[in-house]
């Protein structure tokens, strides 16, 4: 009371006292949340589950990144994503795919072409599919809220909204600050009617903390079949390689050319 009593000699009522005292606190906590040596300094990165893709990005992708998976149609956009989710199933993390343009039963069966036992973990609750999901964003995000996933595959954006509106819909914005908060990998599928050759990008390019461009083309004009590339376009906090690599799709899915000796050659690079 003596400190109030001073204070309010010097500023006058108490009610002006008291409220500069509020503000001061509000500074004070607000200092706080951003004080940079409260910031972990450790960037925890998770495993692709795809042979030889961590190499390209230090190992892994950052917990609460949301990276845009995209490129032209038939480039193994959605095999790669929902092997991305195998592998967090594999280590007892829940996942959750939202598919906009494809039924439950196709996306299983194309995991079975693979080996993949999707049918288990949706038995054993590591996994939720939403086919041809007419859900709204507030019906999405209470489903995360609920289910508490470590990692989202959302199949695809092109069809939910327009790039334009999408990235400024609060609703939209709800849902990123749930995936940052609770440290979730989001992967968001992408539409482009272009190939990597086309220096091109939209507003679904720009939301995300990172972009892989998928894409395949004949390597010689008397190739037979066209290869298959994706090349890492962006990542936060992350030196990565941006040449186009090379991958094939085998029996258990999706890998890497010469996946187990990139390590080394990505050591040797200047």
């Amino acid at each position: 009371m003596r400190v109030l009593e001073r204070y309010e000699q010097e500023l006058g009522a108490k009610n002006v006292v008291l409220e500069r005292a509020l503000l001061g606190m509000d500074k004070i906590r607000l200092k706080d949340k951003i004080d940079p040596q409260n910031i972990s300094k450790v960037i925890k990165r998770v495993s692709t589950g795809i042979p030889g893709f961590d190499e390209l990005v230090e190992g892994g992708i950052p917990e609460g990144f949301v990276v845009v998976i995209t490129g032209p149609p038939g480039t193994g956009k959605t095999t790669f994503s929902m092997q991305f989710l195998l592998e967090g199933m594999k280590n007892n993390e829940k996942c959750i795919f939202f598919s906009f343009e494809e039924k439950v039963e196709q996306l299983i069966k194309q995991s079975i072409r693979y080996g993949w036992d999707v049918g288990d973990y949706l038995d054993k609750g590591y996994l939720e599919i939403f086919g041809f999901t007419m859900l709204s964003l507030e019906e999405i995000t209470e489903i995360i809220e609920v289910f508490k996933p470590k990692r989202i595959v959302f199949d695809s954006l092109n069809l939910f909204s327009s790039h334009e509106k999408f990235r400024h819909s609060s609703e939209w914005r709800n849902i990123l600050k749930i995936i940052k908060e609770k440290k979730i990998i989001c992967f968001t599928i992408t539409e482009k009617k272009h190939g990597i050759e086309i220096n091109e990008f939209d507003d679904f390019d720009f939301m995300g903390d990172g972009i892989f461009f998928f894409d395949k083309k004949l390597k010689q004009e008397l190739d037979q079949y066209k290869t298959y590339f994706v090349e890492i376009q962006k990542m936060r906090l992350t030196e990565i390689n941006e040449m186009p690599h090379q991958f094939f799709f085998s029996k258990s899915g999706l890998r890497l050319r010469n996946a187990s000796n990139l390590a080394k050659r990505l050591a040797n690079s200047p």
